[in-house]
């Protein structure tokens, strides 16, 4: 029986999508790698029918397939099959990532200690900053919750800035996760979308009163969010794919951000 023929199938493929991001696989890889597993053999041409995925982008997303092992090509006859090669080859991609963290484990000390001799020039610090893709971001946020918290309580216990509504129809779950452990310490202010999550849901929430928004005018809308909390700054892209997130750690930069957002707070209106 084909898969699309299953009870609860889309609540299926949604899982199964989600649990394949965190394999590295792109949305197009996904489409294509689940069409191969599920016809077992089949042509690329009739992959694109059943994906919507034009021919041309098919062909160069089954040789990446092809490539982490997933898949394989039969060209035996006059044409050309795309054939899975089962459900356990996702091993593959899991041995080569136990592969490449253990390369990084054994070189990480040696290089900090050559990094360390170095000359330094000066007392500027560099200001950290890092990139956060879709794929990893969901996990991102939980790991770095308590990071936030603490320099957060270093300074003055406040989430500063504007936030696009989307991040939390996206990402509720890590709202719930950081205000559960942190609610009693933290507090936010915000500026927001007038939107059904914030004035329907958050204000329901156990941990509501700790939440302080105020929501701009009708005829504007935050489209990414930006915010400032202890010694970091966050800028994050929900209202589009791909998701991503920037996050600087700095703590000059971080203080005159937070003390724009707090003037701004101040006033009666956005």
């Amino acid at each position: 029986m084909i898969l699309t023929t299953m009870p609860l199938y889309r609540y299926t493929k949604y899982m199964l999508e989600r649990k394949l991001k965190h394999f590295g696989l792109t949305e197009k890889e996904i489409s294509v790698y689940l069409c191969i597993l599920q016809y077992q053999r089949i042509l690329p041409s009739r992959v694109s029918e059943i994906t919507s995925i034009n021919r041309p982008t098919v062909y160069s997303v089954a040789k990446e397939l092809i490539r982490k092992g997933l898949i394989s090509e039969d060209a035996t006859g006059p044409s050309k099959y795309l054939l899975s090669n089962g459900e356990d080859a996702l091993n593959n991609i899991s041995s080569q990532y136990e592969r490449r963290a253990l390369e990084l484990k054994n070189s990480a000390p040696e290089l900090i200690k050559e990094l360390k001799l170095l000359p330094k020039q000066g007392k500027y610090s560099i200001p950290k900053m890092r990139l956060i893709d879709e794929w990893q971001l969901r996990d991102f946020l939980i790991e770095r919750s308590a990071v936030w918290a603490e320099s957060a309580l270093a300074r003055d216990n406040t989430w500063w800035g504007f936030q696009d509504h989307t991040l939390l129809e996206h990402y509720e779950e890590w709202a719930d996760y950081f205000w559960k452990k942190f609610s009693k310490k933290i507090h936010l202010n915000l500026f927001t979308n007038k939107r059904p999550i914030e004035t329907e849901k958050m204000v329901t929430k156990p941990y509501s009163v700790q939440r302080h928004v105020k929501y701009i005018e009708e005829n504007s809308e935050f489209t990414a969010t930006h915010v400032v909390i202890g010694d970091y700054i966050l800028m994050i892209m929900t209202n589009e794919k791909p998701h991503y997130l920037i996050e600087i750690h700095d703590t000059l930069m971080a203080e005159n951000v937070r003390a724009v957002f707090k003037r701004m707070w101040a006033r009666q209106n956005f």
